[in-house]
């Protein structure tokens, strides 16, 4: 059984000039599995051209709460019309930031409630991105339920146990390695292991001890080794629950 990486950007420009070798990079630490996230139509369809013959790839695409000002229905629907899309496996990353703009959160809230709509008129799963803004995140999730993921989940372990109750799945990303990572530890230990997914969200959030380097799909070992060890797992059964869980989710 091999690694995944449930929620990466290697879309991103960072990766524009040695994709090869990422790529390359993944294999060598048996990474075979990977979700490309977009936030932009263009990066999406960029996505899609994205290839390697040991990997798969699955694609998501979603408005991200920190462009919720420039949304109008033109560029709404232009984004709902790709959601039906047999390679759109989820809708995401999707949800509220309060920690960059704080000025603008009903329209963030509009934007994600419809986006919440859209996951159950076409049963299709989310990614939550929830940054200072937690309440209102599991608020709004709750009125409008579906399922999905809390994509780099950085709040409480009591808050991830009510968002396992409400049926989503829990992301763990590289900042469970820092040295600073009371909160991922603890959320680690009251999830449920089939509701637990490893991430890299490159190029950020790169995992000790690759830290001060532009992430990457490979590290993503590190945060599984991590948990591995802090839970007294065995690698091969928790790389084999990991793929189910992510098998089951995206319906793959």
């Amino acid at each position: 059984m091999n690694w995944l990486d449930s929620h990466c950007h290697i879309n991103d420009e960072a990766f524009k000039d040695d994709l090869d070798t990422v790529l390359q990079n993944m294999v060598n630490n048996d990474v075979r599995k990977a979700m490309i996230i977009s936030s932009y139509i263009k990066d999406y369809e960029y996505g899609l051209t994205i290839s390697h013959p040991e990997i798969e790839f699955i694609h998501s695409l979603g408005i991200y709460p920190g462009d919720a000002d420039d949304v109008n229905e033109e560029l709404f629907n232009a984004y709902a019309a790709h959601y039906s899309d047999d390679e759109c496996k989820a809708i995401g990353e999707i949800g509220l930031d309060y920690h960059w703009n704080k000025e603008n959160k009903e329209k963030q809230k509009e934007v994600f409630v419809r986006q919440l709509k859209l996951s159950q008129e076409l049963d299709k799963p989310i990614i939550v991105h929830s940054r200072d803004a937690i309440q209102d995140t599991y608020d709004l999730m709750k009125q409008n339920p579906t399922k999905g993921v809390m994509h780099c989940y950085s709040d409480s372990a009591e808050m991830a146990k009510e968002f396992v109750k409400l049926g989503y799945y829990i992301s763990i990303s590289g900042t469970v390695t820092w040295k600073n990572a009371r909160e991922p530890l603890e959320v680690i230990k009251v999830v449920p292991l089939d509701r637990l997914l490893i991430e890299t969200d490159c190029p950020y959030l790169t995992p000790a001890p690759m830290r001060g380097k532009r992430n990457e799909p490979a590290n993503v070992v590190y945060t599984g080794k991590k948990i591995c060890e802090e839970l007294g797992l065995d690698e091969e059964a928790f790389k084999m629950q990991l793929n189910e869980n992510y098998q089951t989710l995206f319906r793959l």
